[in-house]
């Protein structure tokens, strides 16, 4: 501990002369202090019912009980503070300066679950259940209601996750005959999925009234509702029965089955329950977990969890700060919020959260009954949640530890970033790179490139320019891997090893994963087996792990994601090549000038084909723009034709080949 850490624990801490007059004229009215270091960074946001008080308080008679003191204080070089009128007004402010600083010593809600929703526009024909527009979801965030209606729209939710509720729009898909295609299609038959069996009522000629009564079932069953539904079709199938229309009855009889087996699957927490949400917090070695509990219309729907590693922070401050951060993402707010601690911003807060919904919002601590089991539920849903991390954390640094044992490293492999390449014989090239963290996938360090200086199929030369292009970046972060592998044998680990040589790193481990088809000896029964075969610099032979150790699995899955991140930007950029027009950006062919050569041609293939008159017969094209088009086209058509090896590289794809043969020789 510091000499200024140690005067903390004393009765009085002297703060610098420069805050000493600030502290003297502090005002004792509500607002928000930030706390600045040496550097002028914002290291802490605090809201006061009383500036004077609150803030002096960190100055004298330091040691509170609160661990935060310990640490923030002996940091603390400048202050600064906004006053307000009331402490609702603080609060909202504190959280906007918490999105705007980020500063180390407060919770920080990094896992931004926004408000997610269904929407159902009542003013269409033959309504959706569909994912509203960001432009719908604004006016969500302003609503706040289980089921708001906005211009004729009919929202549900809150959905904790995309997944989640694009789930449910699948499952209400295959139990209704909703609408899934386009009104209004010019098309001579009905759409794809009523050709291929899936209920679709607007290709099927389902009368609006129909439709419209089958929707109404659609939103009770969106509020849960379910014993209403079941129970107006089974009304509906006996009178079907009865009138003898027996295929009708047999159908609604199978949507009672799929809504029973598909929605009926929720934990009831009480039938008269309000929408709440509840709060679970548990303190484990180094880190904290809070788990919400999601519960709406009586049902326990879905939860979530975070976690923060937080050693300063006593219970009511982690979860008083997060609580303030979670609410002010435009998410939905229940009628009830139960937390696990009692907390002074209680008050304030459920004011701050009934103004948003509109109506009155309760923040509670319980202490005994019904509610109380439900916070002691999500406190052990926290606790389990923790236990699952730190069991999957431990596993992954011993898994780490095995790899840098059995492949020499030099380095733990706690970050590893593969590189990977994909084309098609050098056209729409690209490059990706995804990182792993302590054997977990951190996507926000994913990365991908569009090759620029190689128009050749050259995979070594495209890999050497990603890597350079990479390391070149993330060097002036010092953010660089402990591994770095590539997709490859001898001839990509070459160009790695070449770069980290050339830009001076030698703190990095290398490594290269490449599939060997191995030729099976005579008598054998299997052909051609696969063997996965890692390369490291200065080893003649290549490593060659069990293939079902754990370690091995783990670089298959850095590089399949390395494979897939490349191949999926690759088929983004094909998909966009292809469905582009071709008669676009010719010089003074316009919209009209293109449509007219299609009505005239059929499609571009003919107008490709065309001679120079029959292009110039056209209404509207000269003979001189009709030249230009067919110019265009056959320039267009020479570069899509698949490159071939030029004099320029055929000496890299030789010794490539050249190289490949003499390894599979070898093996």
């Amino acid at each position: 501990m510091g000499e200024r850490e140690t005067e903390i624990l004393g009765q009085e801490v002297r703060p610098p002369a420069k805050l000493q007059h600030k502290l003297q004229t502090l005002p004792q009215s509500p607002g928000v202090y930030l706390m600045k270091d040496a550097a002028g960074h914002v290291i802490y946001v605090g809201k006061a019912l009383n500036l004077r008080n609150r803030v002096r308080s960190y100055f004298l008679a330091g040691d509170d009980g609160r661990a935060l003191y310990r640490a923030l204080v002996s940091r603390i070089a400048d202050f600064d503070y906004v006053v307000t009128n009331t402490e609702k007004e603080a609060l909202i402010l504190e959280n906007n300066f918490l999105k705007q600083f980020k500063p180390k010593y407060n919770i920080r809600l990094t896992d931004d679950k926004s408000y997610i929703c269904l929407a159902i526009d009542m003013t269409e024909p033959y309504p959706q259940v569909q994912l509203p527009t960001g432009k719908q979801r604004a006016e969500i965030s302003k609503l706040q209601k289980e089921r708001a209606t906005k211009n004729g729209v009919i929202y549900f939710g809150p959905y904790t996750s995309s997944r989640e509720a694009r789930e449910t729009i699948r499952l209400l898909n295959r139990v209704f005959a909703l609408r899934k295609c386009k009104i209004g299609a010019r098309r001579k038959r009905a759409c794809l999925h009523h050709q291929m069996g899936t209920q679709c009522g607007y290709c099927a000629g389902m009368e609006q009234d129909a439709y419209r009564k089958m929707l109404d079932h659609v939103i009770l069953v969106l509020n849960g509702k379910y014993d209403e539904v079941l129970e107006a079709l089974t009304t509906q199938m006996k009178q079907e029965a009865a009138q003898q229309h027996f295929e009708r009855a047999a159908h609604t009889r199978d949507r009672i089955r799929a809504i029973r087996r598909t929605f009926e699957r929720q934990m009831i927490t009480s039938i008269h329950s309000p929408d709440r949400d509840i709060f679970g917090y548990h303190r484990g070695p180094g880190a904290v977990e809070i788990v919400v509990m999601f519960v709406r219309n009586g049902k326990l729907g879905d939860f979530a969890s975070f976690t923060f590693g937080l050693l300063h922070m006593n219970a009511e401050e982690v979860v008083t700060s997060f609580l303030k951060q979670f609410y002010g993402q435009q998410r939905y707010i229940p009628r009830e919020v139960l937390i696990p601690v009692q907390t002074e911003e209680a008050v304030p807060l459920a004011s701050y959260l009934s103004d948003i919904k509109g109506r009155k919002v309760d923040v509670i601590c319980p202490k005994r009954g019904e509610k109380k089991r439900l916070i002691e539920l999500a406190v052990r849903n926290a606790e389990n949640s923790f236990r699952t991390k730190i069991s999957r954390q431990e596993s992954n640094e011993r898994l780490l530890e095995i790899l840098k044992l059995k492949l020499k490293l030099h380095n733990l492999p706690e970050r590893i970033e593969c590189f990977d390449i994909s084309n098609i014989q050098g056209r729409l090239a690209v490059g990706a790179v995804v990182t792993f963290d302590r054997a977990m996938p951190n996507k926000a360090r994913y990365r991908r490139f569009k090759i620029r200086t190689v128009t050749q199929s050259d995979d070594f030369a495209m890999m050497r320019e990603v890597l350079v292009r990479h390391l070149t970046r993330i060097m002036k972060n010092g953010q660089l891997p402990n591994l770095l592998m590539v997709d490859g044998g001898k001839g990509q680990l070459s160009q790695a090893t070449q770069v980290l040589a050339e830009m001076r790193i030698t703190t990095v481990d290398v490594i290269g994963l490449a599939k060997t088809r191995l030729r099976a000896r005579p008598g054998q029964s299997e052909k051609v087996k696969i063997s996965e075969r890692i390369f490291i610099p200065g080893r003649t032979s290549p490593i060659v792990l069990p293939e079902e150790s754990p370690e091995l699995h783990l670089l298959q899955r850095v590089r399949d994601e390395a494979h897939r991140f490349a191949i999926t930007y690759h088929k983004e950029l094909r998909k966009k090549h292809l469905i582009a027009d071709p008669l676009a950006g010719i010089p003074k062919v316009g919209s009209a000038r293109r449509a007219a050569l299609l009505d005239h041609f059929g499609h571009v293939g003919k107008v490709r084909d065309a001679t120079l008159d029959e292009i110039a017969a056209v209404r509207g094209i000269s003979k001189q723009t009709a030249r230009t088009i067919r110019d265009h086209l056959h320039r267009q058509e020479t570069r899509e034709q698949p490159p071939t090896a030029s004099s320029d590289n055929s000496a890299g794809v030789a010794a490539a080949a050249e190289g490949t043969a003499t390894e599979r020789n070898r093996l």
